[in-house]
């Protein structure tokens, strides 16, 4: 299928795009015509990787570029995104994806107050202050896209504080959506992924066995996600065409969870 170049001339913001999820953000924005400025915390080879594969499906005079931080130190790591950003577009920002995620699982009986602040401080704050060291960037009608997850909206008893997280990233999806809305005529919008086959997936102790569970309660189909099912759904998010949505959570997890 050809796409069109519905994102060209845009410029776009993608944290935690070395991999997984992120990584597949990064390469559909681009064929649609957007230039992409990807995060990593440590894998400069997953990073290159992303720019690699963006730059070959890229339009012409699409940019493509990768930048170090580490999304725990929130403040420190948005300002040096939007340093680099600016740098790269020329204060002129379209599009945040705020992928990057910290996914420690902790029963309550495991929660300390250092892998709390870690998952919040990466999973909430820095969404926060990315988007906030943005604004003055932002171009009218701006599109934001929060990565949540079915763990805001299901109980699992041994990821609460990242379900939390979650949970507080949806939230805030809203107040941004109405405050951008009014101010930018940006939309603000979630999409909430349930379980994809990614490397981390297929690396996870008991992750077959979790399959195995997961597949009859899947109402589009007796299988796990994969990166090709959300991306798309973050680009459309991302067009102009989707500009009467907003302050939403978008499901792209194949009916596992109702919302």
């Amino acid at each position: 299928m050809t796409l069109s170049l519905s994102l060209e001339g845009k410029n776009a913001i993608v944290t935690g795009g070395s991999r997984g999820i992120g990584s597949e953000i990064a390469q559909e924005l681009a064929r649609r015509g957007a230039s992409v400025l990807i995060t990593y915390v440590s894998s400069k080879a997953g990073a290159d990787k992303t720019l690699a594969a963006v730059s070959s499906v890229a339009a012409r005079g699409a940019k493509a570029v990768a930048v170090q931080a580490d999304c725990a130190k929130a403040t420190e790591a948005a300002e040096r995104i939007v340093s680099e950003a600016n740098k790269v577009f020329g204060r002129a920002i379209d599009i945040v994806v705020n992928n990057a995620a910290y996914g420690f699982d902790a029963s309550l009986a495991e929660v300390t107050e250092e892998n709390f602040d870690q998952v919040f401080h990466t999973n909430v704050l820095f969404p926060m202050m990315l988007v906030r060291q943005c604004r003055p960037s932002l171009r009218k009608g701006a599109r934001i896209v929060n990565i949540s997850s079915t763990a805001a909206r299901a109980a699992y008893t041994s990821a609460i504080t990242y379900a939390a997280s979650k949970a507080a990233l949806e939230s805030i999806t809203k107040t941004l959506a109405f405050e951008l809305g009014r101010e930018l005529q940006a939309t603000v919008n979630a999409v909430n992924p349930g379980p994809i086959r990614t490397d981390m997936w297929n690396n996870t102790p008991g992750a077959e066995e979790a399959e195995r569970l997961i597949h009859p309660r899947t109402a589009a189909g007796d299988r796990i996600g994969e990166v090709s099912d959300v991306a798309p759904i973050v680009a459309f998010l991302c067009e102009e065409q989707s500009r009467w949505v907003t302050g939403s959570v978008t499901c792209a997890n194949g009916g596992y969870v109702f919302v």
